[in-house]
């Protein structure tokens, strides 16, 4: 039961992280003119900033909270485990939940930066490139994840 409450909570953080994304990358797509995203990107990002920043605790506080109810620190260094495809899956996807992690750091430092005034192109160019590496390698993490999964059904 204790099991399902906290998948329950990371699969619903995850829909949330990765829907808030989605949502942000279409508008950015949809709002062409650099004047419209410049105010609707104003004044949703700060809010969308600390909206995610509860989701993503979630889903770093569930996503070990499942490990510990599988076990899996007993044997996560272990050879044949690192081995096997399922430790290779779970490897993988924690490698990327790292660099993801990393990435919405620099994100959020940048942005709350530079929020009340105009970004240099510096600025600029690592924003965005940290935006959508996020953006990407979310759907990676789902992959995995959907891997991992069959191994508990």
């Amino acid at each position: 039961m204790t099991t399902n409450i906290i998948l329950f909570i990371h699969i619903i953080a995850a829909t949330t992280w990765v829907g808030g994304g989605m949502l942000l990358f279409g508008m950015g797509i949809y709002f062409k003119d650099p004047k419209v995203q410049n105010l609707i990107y104003s004044h949703i990002g700060p809010f969308y900033g600390y909206f995610q920043l509860i989701w993503i605790t979630l889903l770093l506080i569930t996503g070990l909270l499942l490990l510990n109810q599988h076990d899996i620190y007993s044997i996560i260094l272990d050879e044949e485990f690192k081995n096997s495809q399922f430790g290779i899956f779970l490897y993988r996807k924690l490698f990327i939940v790292s660099l993801v992690v990393i990435a919405t750091i620099v994100h959020m430092y940048i942005s709350l930066k530079a929020h009340a005034r105009e970004r240099t192109k510096k600025e600029k160019i690592i924003s965005r490139a940290s935006s959508m590496f996020t953006f990407l390698f979310n759907f990676s993490i789902i992959w995995y994840a959907m891997n991992i999964a069959q191994y508990f059904i």
